[in-house]
């Protein structure tokens, strides 16, 4: 096996929403801004610092050479680590 041979991947690239769950498969297609189920935006931006928040992505090696990255909005700002979203509050829950 030559040592200067470049090692090639395969990387497929999941998005998931963050309000309804739903995985989009990109197939080399730039990210989308909205959730093509619910609508919900996949963009997210901080109020504190006024900056567009980088969504955080998990990776998983199901073989040596394929890789699937999977990515979701942020929860947290990666600036200022403010919180982006609303906790969820329950109908058992006192405000």
């Amino acid at each position: 096996m030559p040592k200067n041979k470049p090692a090639k991947y395969q990387v497929k690239i999941d998005i998931q929403c963050g309000a309804c769950g739903t995985l989009t498969h990109l197939r080399g297609e730039e990210f989308p801004k909205f959730c093509p189920c619910c609508g919900a935006s996949l963009e997210r931006y901080c109020l504190r610092c006024q900056k567009k928040a980088e969504m955080f992505f998990e990776e998983w090696w199901p073989e040596e050479d394929e890789c699937v990255r999977t990515y979701g909005p942020a929860k947290r700002c990666s600036r200022c680590n403010a919180q982006l979203e609303e906790p969820v509050v329950g109908p058992g829950d006192v405000q």
